[in-house]
């Protein structure tokens, strides 16, 4: 065994070869064998096993140069996944393979202030409705993934104060066998991002992620870390105005209640289910006048406000915004420079703090929960959530 890469066991092995496929959406094998830091020798084996398993498969293409492989890897369609999502006011079902196609989708409307008997009968009728479907088309699915604004692993959360180990102790028994994974919204989001070929994203290496839609939240995305050990931080309940508008979350003044997708709804004078209909190109269908153009440009001065309040404490080099903010003309984005630079430590420097941003796919959840769950999967390696590691397989086994 070369002295280069530590061991890793069968789960760890396939797991770094199956998130390489996810994020790259197909590649060729010595890709594969260089992003896997593996012998092609070992990728031949771990590819014939996980072929074997119908978690891969191979299509030939034309060689990338003269002399070069044929045989595209990609992930499997015939792998299905679930992606749940509570979010918009609506609770979303969805099932899908791992590239992130949705095959199946029921959206039931959920109050902002959800009670937690109330989710679990609305939670309860949709699975019924999506377990027939299944069972008619015997599909068994594989991973499951739920994605709730607010949630962390300790048992509070600020937006629904609901028992988080009566939750767990829920879906334990109505999922079961059925392996689940629970996130924050901002980190399911993350993985869309992170692992959605639809665009590229706008930079690499650590940064901070802000998701600006039904709510405010942020989260420091380290490249070197897996997903699910990022810590999310609800930047929308930053209070910016003493007896302000009414937030969801009980106080008064919240960011969110100014800059989320549902403040503007009703600046623009479109409901937001009309928004989450027209999805990303609501702004350009619309005709924005001076007056709702300087509201929206207010609003999104406050947001750089937030930002920059919240980039004292967690000072990054890069932030990435997706939302509604990044369908705005740029002249009009240069409000949350101008937010920045009142707010940040320093003022804003352009030399010291880079701002992209990419488009926000509203409307489309659950996709995001999907895309957690992809990558939930390829975690474990496609192996059983209750199989045990088995022998360590490294670079030259």
């Amino acid at each position: 065994m070369s002295g280069r890469f530590a061991p890793r066991s069968r789960r760890e092995t396939r797991a770094v070869v199956l998130e390489s496929l996810l994020r790259s959406g197909g590649a060729f094998r010595p890709l594969i064998a260089r992003d896997a830091q593996l012998t092609e020798a070992s990728i031949s084996r771990i590819l014939t096993e996980l072929r074997g398993e119908d978690i891969i498969e191979e299509i030939r293409r034309p060689a990338p140069y003269v002399g070069g492989p044929t045989a595209l890897v990609t992930l499997s369609k015939n792998i299905a996944i679930a992606g749940i999502e509570l979010s918009n006011d609506r609770l979303s079902f969805g099932i899908g393979d791992l590239a992130g196609t949705i095959d199946y989708v029921e959206r039931m409307p959920a109050s902002p202030q959800l009670k937690q008997s109330e989710f679990e009968r609305l939670f309860g009728n949709c699975l019924a409705t999506m377990t027939q479907w299944t069972g008619k088309r015997g599909i068994s699915i594989r991973q499951a993934a739920l994605s709730i604004p607010g949630y962390s692993s300790a048992n509070t959360n600020p937006i629904f104060t609901w028992d988080m180990k009566r939750l767990r102790a829920f879906l334990a028994e109505v999922l079961e066998g059925v392996p689940l994974s629970i996130t924050n919204s901002v980190i399911a989001q993350a993985a869309f991002h992170r692992y959605s070929s639809t665009a590229a994203y706008p930079i690499e290496g650590d940064h901070l992620f802000l998701f600006v839609g039904h709510g405010v939240a942020g989260v420091v995305v380290n490249e070197t870390a897996p997903i699910d050990t990022f810590s999310p931080f609800e930047l929308g309940h930053m209070v910016i105005e003493r007896n302000g508008h009414a937030c969801r979350c009980g106080h008064k003044g919240c960011l969110e209640a100014y800059t989320s997708l549902k403040a503007v709804s009703k600046i623009i004078g479109i409901a937001e289910s009309e928004v989450l209909h027209q999805g990303d190109g609501f702004i350009e269908a619309l005709d924005l006048g001076d007056d709702i153009r300087t509201s929206l440009r207010e609003r999104l001065f406050l947001l750089g406000l937030g930002l920059g309040n919240a980039l004292n404490l967690h000072p990054v080099s890069s932030v990435v915004i997706s939302g509604w903010p990044s369908l705005m003309p740029v002249g009009d984005r240069d409000a949350i420079l101008e937010g920045l630079d009142e707010s940040l430590l320093g003022g804003f420097d352009q030399d010291r703090l880079k701002l992209s941003f990419i488009a926000p796919s509203i409307g489309n959840d659950p996709q995001a929960a999907l895309y957690y769950a992809a990558y939930c999967f390829v975690r474990g390696g496609g192996l059983e959530a209750k199989a045990e590691p088995q022998a360590a397989l490294g670079e030259n086994a």
